[in-house]
């Protein structure tokens, strides 16, 4: 009896659950460039960029319709000096250039400069390997906001990937 039970509740929930979508998809326009979007990086920190940036678009194939083209540039600043010279804060600054473009004709789908920074503290005047990893870390995080933002602009103001002066 409690098999049959048991069966019975299984069998619902799995033809009750035949029509189950994830909340969180990919957007349309993602999926458009998803391994169809040749990467060109240029610039600082050109491994994380590319890492990041094959979480959105993919593997970067040269047989792609669209070519995103990034060059970047990172600044450091000191933004916390204490009385006797030593540094404790350092603030660095991610400047993103994006240029997506049609592959065939070479038509601008969209471009543009994404600023973003942040800011990490030094753990000794020293060496400290608690230093090296905060630097990293920022690093990575500020690279990762920078191309969240990007894909957010371009999710919202071009959906369907048309070239600009074709709108």
């Amino acid at each position: 009896m409690n098999i049959k039970i048991f069966l019975m509740v299984f069998v619902t929930l799995i033809v009750s659950c035949q029509g189950f979508d994830f909340v969180y998809d990919k957007s349309p326009t993602i999926k458009l460039l998803e391994n169809n979007a040749q990467v060109i990086i240029s610039g600082d920190d050109i491994s994380i960029i590319k890492s990041q940036l094959n979480n959105f678009v993919g593997t970067s194939t040269s047989s792609a319709k669209f070519i995103l083209l990034v060059s970047s540039s990172k600044i450091s600043n000191n933004v916390v000096i204490k009385d006797n010279q030593t540094v404790s804060q350092i603030e660095i600054n991610h400047i993103l250039n994006y240029s997506l473009q049609k592959k065939d004709g070479g038509c601008v789908i969209t471009e543009a400069k994404i600023s973003t920074v942040s800011s990490y503290n030094l753990k000794s005047s020293g060496y400290s390997f608690g230093t090296d990893l905060a630097k990293k870390e920022t690093t990575h995080d500020n690279v990762e906001k920078n191309i969240n933002e990007f894909f957010k602009f371009l999710i919202h103001n071009h959906s369907n990937l048309d070239c600009k002066n074709e709108d």
